[in-house]
């Protein structure tokens, strides 16, 4: 640590308490107090908000943060991430403040006051047909076995970074951790109450002769049924590192979304606009012409139920542009439809990653505009652990001809998320990204396994016909040909080449694969 770190770092028990709007802060107890309710955070979160409040209204570079908050020891975006998250729950909660994120710059503190807070609830959307039914977590108390006071402190800890990790996923209501609050006091508290509880998360650490174990489990609420459960061993006790708790937050929210996809699709009718997103998003899980009006009309039903919900438009554009991009790019209707509700979407609401992911996405799909990138460049940052961010952000890349960068996003994207259930889309674009960098041995293992997690995906045999005849291997060619036309018809050689045309960046590479294409097809023997 340099001495001019040291210098400017924050005291907190010699920084005075402060106002922001209604809402009193307390540095030295690190609580926010407000008229109906306080808020405690930890340390470094209460080291974060001094640090904004300093500064009001200007804006705080991740730098100043580290000097500040971490004495200039280098941190991850996570951890930076995770604080930013907490503040903006105690926000929420006891109000008077709000912290905004400039793209590749830093934040800024916005203090609020009473009347605007009264006006921008008075004005604000009805929560019916988006919100009121997103799944509601909490981490709840850690039981600690056979261990110290530091390792008390190691599991308190955790269950916060865990909470404060899950809480950067928009699609979920987390509750905030609770150290001392037990599985059935957590139960009987929200179960029945506005929040709606659905799932509780719980920990446990044994110390194991010379490690630790440490396990967490998921619960359904109303029945306490166990419905995932992960355990990892820990050599040393020491600050939860960002790995381990963007993993365990990982698979904790891809089971939830997992399960509450199921849910709304076995409930057909009294939806809201959330659930029929969510039901339309389950198509991407295997993408094809067949499905992709599924995906559109869900997005089409929660646009009707709630015009201005911003995330409905983007999917609704996301469904659209996958339309066009599968069929070929040859319907300009849907181009011009998905453009439109990008540009609702983005005017709605132009700050939630999901609204970002979707219509970077749709954008790419279509036209491919700079502009693209720089929204899947913006929802990473603002949602650092939602895999779909790194995925999409990644196609970006590739797109523009830059493997190696989408091979660090898409690497990116199974460290959030492990559990991610489209692994066949993972491994096809990891197989995209080794075949632009010329590493065709890697590119079809890569496309061998996405073959056989979904070989409903046409994509998959256009790029297996490309590789196999690229390597000499023509019989594996014929057979992936085979297996394309078999399930696209044997009249759908058009748009095998519409297709790469409208995928593969421009150039004499792309006449070069559709020759492939075009060459296996004409000596496959007609059935």
């Amino acid at each position: 640590m340099t001495e001019s770190a040291a210098a400017s770092a924050i005291d907190l028990a010699r920084t005075a308490p402060f106002a922001l709007g209604p809402a009193t802060v307390l540095p030295a107890s690190c609580e926010i107090s407000a008229p109906e309710q306080t808020v405690s955070v930890e340390p470094r979160v209460m080291q974060v908000l001094v640090a904004l409040a300093r500064r009001q209204g200007e804006t705080v570079t991740r730098d100043d943060l580290i000097a500040q908050c971490w004495r200039g020891v280098v941190v991850g975006e996570d951890a930076i991430q995770r604080c930013i998250g907490r503040l903006r729950k105690a926000a929420a909660a006891v109000g008077g403040f709000e912290i905004q994120t400039l793209n590749r710059v830093g934040y800024r503190l916005r203090e609020i006051s009473a009347a605007a807070e009264e006006a921008v609830t008075a004005v604000a959307p009805s929560a019916a047909g988006t919100s009121d039914r997103r799944p509601t977590i909490v981490v709840v108390d850690m039981q600690v076995f056979g261990a110290g006071p530091d390792v008390e402190t190691f599991a308190q800890i955790l269950a916060q970074d865990v909470s404060a990790a899950l809480s950067l996923n928009r699609d979920l209501h987390v509750l905030a951790a609770h150290a001392t609050v037990s599985r059935v006091a957590a139960t009987q508290e929200w179960s029945t109450g506005a929040a709606g509880l659905r799932y509780i998360a719980q920990g446990t650490l044994r110390r194991m002769g010379e490690h630790y174990r440490l396990g967490f489990q998921l619960l359904e609420a109303a029945s306490a049924r166990l419905l995932w459960a992960h355990r990892v061993d820990l050599a040393d006790i020491d600050a939860p590192s960002d790995d381990l708790v963007i993993d365990l937050a990982g698979r904790m929210s891809t089971e939830v979304m997992r399960r509450e996809a199921d849910r709304v699709l076995r409930s057909a009718s009294e939806l809201t606009a959330w659930e029929c997103v969510v039901r339309a998003n389950t198509a991407y899980q295997h993408i094809s012409l067949d499905n992709l009006p599924f995906a559109i009309s869900e997005s089409r039903r929660a646009v009707a139920l709630d015009p201005d919900y911003a995330a409905a438009h983007a999917a609704l554009a996301n469904g659209l542009a996958a339309s066009y991009e599968v069929g070929g790019a040859r319907d300009p209707a849907l181009a011009t439809e998905a453009q439109f509700h990008c540009d609702r979407a983005l005017a709605l609401d132009s700050n939630d990653p999901a609204v970002l992911i979707w219509a970077a996405n749709a954008l790419n799909m279509i036209t491919r505009p700079p502009k693209g990138l720089e929204l899947a460049k913006r929802a990473v940052e603002l949602a650092p652990t939602n895999p779909i961010a790194h995925l999409y952000l990644a196609r970006h890349y590739l797109y523009l001809g830059q493997p190696e960068e989408a091979m660090a996003c898409l690497n990116e994207h199974e460290r959030v998320a492990p559990l991610f259930p489209w692994q066949y889309y993972i491994a096809f674009n990891k197989a995209f990204a080794h075949f632009m960098a010329g590493r065709l041995d890697q590119a079809t293992s890569e496309i061998d396994k996405a073959a056989l997690l979904n070989p409903g995906y046409p994509y998959t045999w256009i790029a297996k016909t490309i590789l196999a005849t690229m390597t000499g291997q023509q019989e594996e060619a014929l057979e992936a040909i085979a297996r394309l036309r078999q399930l696209e018809g044997a009249d759908s050689l058009d748009l095998q080449l519409a297709r790469i045309a409208h995928s593969y960046p421009e150039g004499p590479a792309r006449a070069a694969l559709q020759g492939m294409i075009a060459d296996a097809w004409r000596r496959l023997p007609a059935t």
